[in-house]
């Protein structure tokens, strides 16, 4: 009893932290094309897609952006009907500059929340002593630098800090004078250390006069590093807990815990045509995340007598597929779409509630309005929805069958004064 209680309510914190709630929406623009934006490089969140591609940029450029995510989730297990997740509004916000120091020096900094999550599920549900309710939030601030090496090639890095906050309370199958059932909250903060290091190339640019077409062929390559997360002092509290157990289980200790989030890999093409007073780009980004470094967390409590706990995920490694088209009018006028195929690194046998994923498709779409020289405006929608059936957990021998829905919603401001 005492090894199920611990087992299962260590893995509250950063299952939410994982592979269904990480956000690759970092970028208005970006999320208009699906994602797809490490060969594009058009604005100032270029210092987190790709950091080399701020030397596609001149000037001083700033973006600030708020995105909306709306998530849904249905859990139907064998025993019962569904059983509704609370929506939870997740509203991470993003920050980027990048500023022309020289010709072929670029200075950045970006601010932006990679990882969050917020649910609630209802009192007395049948999954209650897996989670009851879960909030999630990290900050990462990102200061880098970019060199164009040669016309055709530039490289960038970045030094990437991380903050992670976080709660979560869940049921504990004992029973006491008071309630058929105690109760487990857990919350912290912690800190993590990486990098970002990209690769940009204009490699072929031919410019034709206002009746023949101008062609431009851009290639990116990026690597987000791993965040080995650590959180050194962080406070569980037990209550309603029967008296023969309360030596284990005390009212409040403290406990510490590291995590390995995962890096990514990322490679784009664009490829951008214009004639007149059009301009239209087609482009595709591969991202390859390491989610096998995901692959146990173990917790060591300040109590001695309260066991140690440690679990065994087998995440794998995923990959995943970002396209986007884009066409402008008078350089002033911007529509996107984008389609993307994200993979999941949940195997069968890993699926809880605190985690519902699945490998999956969605689309996207977005717009831009060049208010004058220096400001534009950036809006876009993007949708995931999916299912998985009879998906277990294995630890908790819990079956249900999933429905999810997330629809984000995007406002993003850039201000650019460009002299090239």
């Amino acid at each position: 009893m005492k090894r199920r209680i611990i087992t299962a309510f260590s893995l509250l914190p950063f299952a939410a932290m994982a592979g269904g709630f990480q956000i690759p929406q970092q970028s208005i623009k970006a999320t208009g094309l699906g994602g797809a934006f490490t060969g594009v490089c058009s604005d100032a969140a270029s210092v987190f897609y790709n950091p080399a591609g701020m030397c596609n940029l001149f000037g001083q450029n700033f973006t600030v952006a708020g995105v909306g995510l709306f998530p849904y989730v249905s859990v139907l297990t064998p025993d019962n009907v569904n059983t509704d997740a609370t929506a939870k509004v997740f509203t991470p916000m993003e920050i980027y500059y990048s500023g022309q120091f020289c010709d072929k020096l670029r200075i950045g900094l970006s601010v932006n929340n990679q990882f969050g999550s917020a649910a609630s599920y209802p009192d007395q549900w049948e999954g209650m002593y897996i989670v009851q309710t879960i909030k999630l939030q990290t900050f990462m601030f990102q200061p880098t630098v970019a060199y164009q090496v040669c016309p055709k090639l530039s490289v960038g890095a970045g030094f990437v800090y991380t903050l992670g906050t976080f709660d979560a309370m869940k049921g504990i199958p004992v029973s006491s004078e008071t309630t058929n059932n105690g109760e487990a909250n857990i919350d912290g903060n912690g800190h993590a250390f990486g990098y970002n290091i990209g690769l940009f190339s204009k490699i072929f640019e031919h410019k034709g006069d206002s009746n023949k077409w101008s062609d431009i062929i851009q290639l990116g390559a990026s690597y987000r590093s791993g965040l080995p997360f650590t959180v050194p002092n962080g406070t569980a509290s037990f209550s309603q807990i029967p008296a023969s157990l309360v030596s284990q289980f005390p009212a409040s200790e403290g406990f510490s815990t590291n995590v390995n989030l995962p890096g990514v890999l990322s490679a784009g093409v664009a490829f951008k045509f214009s004639k007149a007073n059009w301009d239209f780009m087609v482009a595709y980004d591969f991202n390859y995340t390491f989610w096998s470094t995901y692959d146990s967390l173990h917790f060591s409590f300040a109590n001695p007598n309260t066991p140690t706990a440690s679990y065994m995920y087998g995440w794998k490694n995923v990959t995943a597929h970002r396209m986007g088209i884009e066409a402008t009018y008078k350089k002033k006028y911007t529509l996107r779409a984008g389609y993307y195929i994200d993979g999941s690194p949940i195997p069968d046998g890993s699926v809880s509630p605190e985690v519902v994923d699945a490998t999956n498709a969605g689309f996207s779409l977005g717009a831009s309005y060049k208010c004058c020289s220096k400001l534009s405006i950036d809006f876009a929608y993007l949708r995931s929805d999916f299912t998985r059936n009879n998906a277990s957990w294995n630890a908790e021998g819990f079956t249900a069958s999933y429905h999810r829905i997330v629809n984000v919603f995007g406002l993003g401001v850039n201000y650019s004064i460009n002299k090239k």
